[in-house]
């Protein structure tokens, strides 16, 4: 819990030691191991070593000239170990590079999908300032109640709202634009938790931020912002969600196998309304569809 970026996810937890027992029935006997386990440690040095080189460059600012020995000194045994235990790749080492090529495969597509994501959403993003001449210039219908519409960014107009306006062409009384943040600590005082900023209009922006051992949860998101005096009731609010249909026919340079694969993680990733807490009942997912 003070330790900057590490986590403990209990299904990541489950799966390692199902995969690890896997293993253990797969090979029979340690010796059956050496292998897969020998490639798995000297790998790991390696990576080690070049990860602790942009440490000394990122993070403690050294020169060049004072970290690439360092670099070169490590590697020289790191790499000699890894050469040796290539060797062992039909005696089973091939399982070790397969799973982490499998992992990084995985982690490296969710990585940029999401990135095209960002990138499609930020060219429709509309600024604030915009958006609110338009309201009041334009006038539109406006319907009674409170909106909650969710952003990933706290900058600018949520699509969502784009969406709903151009197709309702009306407008709630209250609309609330709620983005959730995550710091980079475990936890986030409760006085730095929520900030609340009046747009004019009946418009409000909301921040909230959590740590990456909290759990974000939006009713007490609205009990921390009716004690600020916004007065909201969970029960009585819209709360309107994206959810995106994803086609593997656009243009980006992404590769198909992996477009499939980031849609079916899409799909298949945690529904929105249950990890934050929200009541189904007060949900309204607007669809759009983008390509990859």
């Amino acid at each position: 819990e003070r330790a900057v970026g590490q986590i403990y996810m209990p299904s990541v937890n489950w799966f390692l030691m199902l995969a690890c027992l896997a293993l253990v029935v797969a090979f029979k006997e340690s010796s059956g191991l050496a292998g897969a386990y020998g490639i798995a440690v000297t790998a790991t040095m390696a990576i080690t070593s070049v990860l602790y080189f942009e440490v000394l460059r990122l993070n403690w600012r050294w020169p060049l000239w004072k970290a690439l020995p360092l670099l070169i000194l490590f590697l020289a045994f790191d790499l000699s170990f890894l050469s040796a235990n290539l060797l062992k790749i039909v005696d089973g080492g091939w399982i070790t590079l397969s799973i982490a090529l499998a992992i990084l495969a995985v982690m490296v597509t969710w990585r940029d999908g999401r990135a095209l994501l960002a990138r499609h959403y930020g060219h429709m993003r509309m600024p604030l300032d915009v958006f609110l001449r338009d309201m009041e210039y334009y006038k539109p219908q406006r319907t009674s109640g409170t909106a909650v519409f969710m952003s990933i960014s706290p900058e600018g107009v949520p699509h969502t709202l784009l969406h709903h306006f151009k197709h309702n062409e009306a407008m709630h009384e209250r609309v609330i634009l709620l983005s959730i943040l995550a710091a980079e600590t475990p936890s986030v005082a409760p006085e730095q938790r929520l900030t609340i900023q009046d747009l004019g209009q009946g418009f409000h922006r909301v921040v909230a931020r959590y740590g990456f051992m909290e759990t974000p949860r939006v009713p007490e998101i609205v009990e921390l912002a009716n004690a600020q005096g916004l007065a909201l009731d969970v029960y009585a609010t819209s709360f309107f969600l994206g959810r995106e249909t994803l086609l593997t026919t656009g243009d980006s340079p992404m590769a198909p196998w992996r477009k499939k694969l980031f849609a079916f993680m899409s799909r298949n990733s945690w529904n929105a309304t249950s990890f934050f807490n929200i009541p189904p009942g007060r949900v309204v997912e607007l669809g759009n569809q983008v390509e990859l």
